[in-house]
């Protein structure tokens, strides 16, 4: 089985109920007592821009309309050291694009619901997680088990995050 990691905007968490689901998680991290203003869902840009931005790369489980995924989300450059150099590699990236099944290809001005990681690296997903955070407000991040929700939020410092961060 694999590990499996999801993060979303928080405001679109709150609004299907995953702030009370994450608030009874075994372990919980920055949650807020109020849930937050809605705003605009990321676009796949947005996303995608952030993942470079951190630096991070991985292998694109979704097609961009008209882009070459190697374009949109670099690949691994070291497969073989990767993960044993602290390597930013998010695994098999996934997009929940609103309006769209997971099957098809997707443009860049679509608003992305949720993102998948599949066999990430825990530092990968927390600088893009903070990466993503200054575009797209305040994100929830929780793993395929269930036993733990994490906040990341705009100018959040990400070595205190660190500190707290159970992946």
């Amino acid at each position: 089985m694999g590990w499996f990691l999801v993060v979303t905007p928080l405001h679109q968490a709150a609004e299907n109920g995953g702030l009370e689901w994450a608030a009874g998680a075994e372990s919980s991290f920055g949650l807020p007592e109020e849930p937050p203003p809605v705003r605009q869902l990321p676009t796949v840009e947005q996303v995608l821009s952030a993942f470079r931005e951190a630096g991070c790369h991985g292998t694109p489980w979704f097609q961009v309309t008209g882009h070459e995924p190697v374009v949109d989300l670099p690949g691994c450059p070291n497969p073989a050291r990767c993960a044993s150099t602290g390597g930013l590699d998010l695994g098999e990236v996934t997009l929940g694009v609103d309006g769209a099944t997971r099957d098809e290809p997707v443009a860049l001005n679509q608003a992305v619901t949720d993102i998948g990681f599949r066999k990430p690296s825990g530092l990968a997903v927390l600088s893009a997680s903070v990466a993503l955070a200054s575009r797209a407000g305040p994100l929830l991040l929780f793993d395929d088990s269930g036993t733990c929700a994490f906040v990341v939020s705009p100018g959040d410092d990400p070595t205190n995050l660190a500190k707290h961060w159970p992946w």
